[in-house]
């Protein structure tokens, strides 16, 4: 961590460890074994970590039930998928678990896993480069046209990889909600205002594409991201922040650690 410029990380496993796929006894004892090791590590060195919980989401009552464990172990939030077995967040049978995020103050990371279209992306590890920010848009546009926003206003989600397309292609979404009535059905506002409220990780693999995320959204809503150990990650995304030349010296404070300081209460 030292050697990459990392102070402190908040863990979260790894996608594969979501789990969904299992029946929901054997899920919640993955999630309730993985959760107890997090905080483990935690305890062990808490100057160095906090952690994230992973939830058994494939059974509402048991995700909020984990996520209720972890908050009152000491766990920041949760990590989950940018879809539920397919199903998408403005599905209201998942929304018991924002309700319950919103009243615990959980923070809750979402990332990809297991992309849509992924018959069509076999190769050139097209579902890992195209498909997992495909998913983060799907997900961001989920949550914004199903209205899990305008009931739940005080959520605390956060998105990878920049949020994927969700910010270059929230023009197009605008669009959209002006001419066509059923993208008004439950949302109060454009969809760019609602990307306002949201929080992202820094990964977009471009300084262009940074600064275009903070001139969007602003630096107070992107959180630094380093998608470590995987190979789409950054090598070293301290170094990598400070060298956008074109952000200043506080929005790159508050991307680094300021952002996270506060959200989180580290």
């Amino acid at each position: 961590m030292g050697s990459l410029g990392v102070d402190r990380q908040v863990l979260s496993t790894p996608p594969y460890f979501f789990n969904y796929h299992l029946d929901i006894r054997d899920g919640k004892e993955s999630a309730r074994s993985i959760n107890e090791e997090l905080v483990s590590i935690v305890s062990a060195r808490p100057d160095k970590f906090d952690a994230l919980a992973t939830i058994p989401f494939q059974d509402v009552d048991s995700a909020v039930s984990e996520l209720e464990w972890a908050m009152h172990n000491g766990m920041k939030g949760a990590e989950i998928c940018t879809h539920v077995n397919g199903v998408n967040f403005d599905d209201k049978v998942l929304w018991p678990l924002f309700e319950a995020a919103e009243y615990l103050g959980a923070f809750l990371f979402f990332h990809p896993h297991a992309p849509t279209g992924v018959d069509r992306m076999k190769g050139y590890y097209l579902a890992n480069i195209i498909g997992n920010p495909l998913e983060n848009t799907i997900a961001v546009a989920s949550i914004i046209f199903g209205g899990l926003l305008d009931r739940y206003p005080d959520l605390k989600l956060c998105f990878a990889h920049g949020g994927g397309y969700a910010c270059f292609g929230a023009p197009r979404m605008n669009r959209g909600h002006l001419v066509r009535s059923e993208s008004r059905l439950n949302i109060s506002k454009s969809p760019s205002d609602y990307l306002k409220s949201l929080y992202y990780d820094c990964l977009t693999h471009g300084y262009d594409e940074l600064e275009f995320l903070v001139n969007k959204v602003g630096a107070d809503r992107i959180l630094m991201g380093s998608d470590f150990p995987f190979d789409m990650g950054l090598d070293s995304p301290a170094e990598w922040v400070g060298g956008a030349i074109n952000l200043s010296a506080s929005e790159k404070d508050m991307i680094l650690g300021g952002n996270a300081v506060q959200l989180l209460g580290l």
